[in-house]
């Protein structure tokens, strides 16, 4: 619609003035030059600081702002809205289409947030002779909009905070874990280190017998060869005794070497099985003279786990057993020591029980036997890790437990683990120790 300067001087209907007067929104209407033509009352009270509608017809807005400081001349900031209001005319006459823009600027010393909407209106020849506009006063909504901008921004930083924490903690306790895991194989090295010390006993005493044997055998066929009284008969019969020794002896180092391989895969066994294997190289040590044993097993049970370190748990509780009743019997030679293994199945479980009849364990450590470097022994006697490393195959390795009770003569271990087939479902981790 095209329009003449002078004919919106004059038109002031009480249609336009009933529209415009008591709008929330400050309404207006200037020429190319910025220069009001029309100015509602809310914008004459909010923004202009005009006495009435007719004050602002023929000024611009650098004119109220300019007399408004000039009131003020100790805040410079006190009104400064006038600037940024003319800028945004200029930039929809440069554009020439209707925009909108969010102006903000200093009012009576306060930031007043405006949602402006402005729009070029032309001549009969199509120039752009003015702008209209209107403006919302959106200042508590900005207000509230730049507190939550801020405070997202400090919740940002946190959260970045917290994150970078995070990861260190996690990294920490990484570190940490990775560390423990090293010290529990170190521990581990150091108790299968012990053991070998045992069973390296046994090999001694299991090959003192054959040993003297082919040597006497050996000796005999010397003495016959330099008499020349060695016939055929005495040759075989002394290599046949020297065979079947060396024979013995083979077999002994294969025992040995099963029970120190190093394999530590997750493989199904049959428990009475480990536990004769183990008492096998276990019991020719001379220690364990007058030391009786008595085995009650429920044949054929299978477990799933690392064999050889279920081995070694079995061997740190005979072990400490052996241990136990030399130290209570050490004065009386007429006294046996007795030792109890008994294997049953309860459920899906397998449960397992070495007594003795030794010293028992003593009520002050009782509570810390499994901790690290927790002997039951005196310390000549044991490192504290045995326990310790029994525990740990035991719960953390094969989802079991193991117990210890004192009884009426002696104490008891006992051991419960799950049997293989109700392990299907159970994640068994090789590095968990």
């Amino acid at each position: 619609m095209a329009f003449k300067i002078s004919d919106l001087k004059e038109h002031n209907s009480e249609l336009l003035k009933l529209l415009t007067s008591s709008s929330p929104d400050m309404l207006w209407v200037k020429d190319i030059n910025g220069i009001y033509l029309y100015a509602n009352q809310a914008i004459c009270d909010g923004l202009l600081m005009a006495k009435d509608t007719k004050e602002p017809i023929g000024k611009d807005d650098v004119f109220f702002a300019l007399r408004e400081r000039e009131k003020y001349k100790d805040r410079p900031y006190w009104h400064t809205f006038g600037e940024l209001c003319f800028d945004s005319d200029k930039t929809v006459i440069d554009n020439n289409k209707a925009m909108k823009f969010e102006e903000y600027g200093n009012v009576k010393g306060e930031m007043l947030y405006l949602e402006v909407s402005k729009a070029p209106f032309y001549d009969k020849e199509g120039n752009i002779i003015g702008t209209v506009g209107s403006g919302r006063d959106i200042t508590q909504l900005k207000m509230i909009q730049l507190d939550l901008e801020e405070k997202n921004k400090i919740l940002a930083q946190q959260q970045e905070q917290i994150e970078s924490f995070n990861a260190e903690l996690e990294k920490r306790v990484q570190d940490e874990i990775n560390k423990r895991q090293e010290e529990e194989r170190m521990l581990i090295h150091q108790s299968r280190q012990a053991g070998m010390g045992e069973l390296l006993e046994s090999i001694a005493h299991q090959w003192r017998q054959p040993l003297n044997i082919i040597g006497i055998a050996s000796a005999n066929l010397v003495t016959l060869h330099d008499l020349d009284a060695l016939v055929a008969k005495d040759f075989e019969e002394k290599m046949e005794i020297i065979s079947s020794n060396i024979n013995y002896m083979s077999d002994t180092i294969d025992d040995f070497r099963n029970y120190l391989s190093p394999n530590r895969s997750n493989t199904n066994f049959v428990i009475e099985s480990c536990i004769e294997q183990t008492i096998s190289v276990f019991y020719t040590q001379e220690n364990m003279k007058r030391i009786t044993q008595r085995i009650y097993t429920d044949s054929n049970l299978v477990a799933s786990g690392v064999e050889n370190e279920f081995k070694q748990v079995i061997l740190i509780l005979l072990s400490n057993a052996i241990d136990s009743i030399k130290l209570r019997f050490k004065n009386n030679a007429n006294k046996d020591g007795k030792i109890l293994i008994e294997l049953s199945k309860q459920g899906d479980y397998a449960h397992l029980n070495i007594s003795d009849n030794g010293t028992g364990i003593n009520a002050d450590i009782f509570d810390s036997i499994f901790d690290a470097y927790s002997s039951t022994k005196s310390n000549s006697m044991g490192t504290g890790i045995g326990l310790y490393i029994a525990r740990k195959i035991i719960q953390d390795r094969m989802q079991g437990s193991i117990k210890a009770q004192n009884i009426s003569e002696g104490s008891m271990f006992t051991i419960t683990i799950p049997l293989a087939n109700t392990q299907t479902n159970q994640e068994i981790t090789n590095d968990s120790i």
